[in-house]
């Protein structure tokens, strides 16, 4: 079972892979002079490496549910995938890796407070307190602080 630091490293190296990919996929974008067509590309290689990964067995196969059988919205995340990857795209060029990444985890930390405080979609309920407030509060500034030249 994996401990609670492992899993934060995890999600973390995950972070800096979406980093890396981003810069990659804005100098992609820069020979393919379009940011959807760079996107289009990067979500088929998402596909394969993840055929390939799944076919090896190493996680479990799953199977796909009924599409009833669950809400709607369940069926359309990768949209907000898809939207990210494009808005990034354009962004960089102009913004700068440091406060694409220091808006994106703003974005994620405000979605994520309204999210665990409403129970919304789903995710387990938790109570807004002043300390997820406040640390809310300072990654704003911090997007504040990283994006001034």
């Amino acid at each position: 079972m994996f401990t609670r630091f492992i899993l934060f490293l995890l999600v973390a190296l995950g972070g800096a892979g979406l980093t890396v990919q981003t810069v990659w996929n804005a100098r992609l974008r820069v020979s393919t002079g379009s940011p959807v067509l760079t996107t289009i590309i990067s979500v088929c290689l998402t596909l394969v490496s993840l055929a390939l990964l799944w076919v090896s067995g190493a996680t479990p196969r799953g199977t796909i549910p009924a599409f009833n059988s669950l809400p709607h919205w369940a069926w359309f995340g990768g949209v907000f995938a898809a939207y990210y990857l494009v808005a990034s795209l354009i962004a960089i060029p102009k913004l700068g890796a440091a406060v694409v990444f220091s808006l994106v985890i703003t974005g994620q930390m405000i979605a994520a407070i309204i999210l665990d405080s409403t129970g919304a979609f789903g995710v387990t309920q938790i109570s807004l307190n002043l300390s997820r407030v406040l640390g809310t509060v300072l990654l704003l500034i911090g997007v504040v602080l990283i994006q001034k030249h």
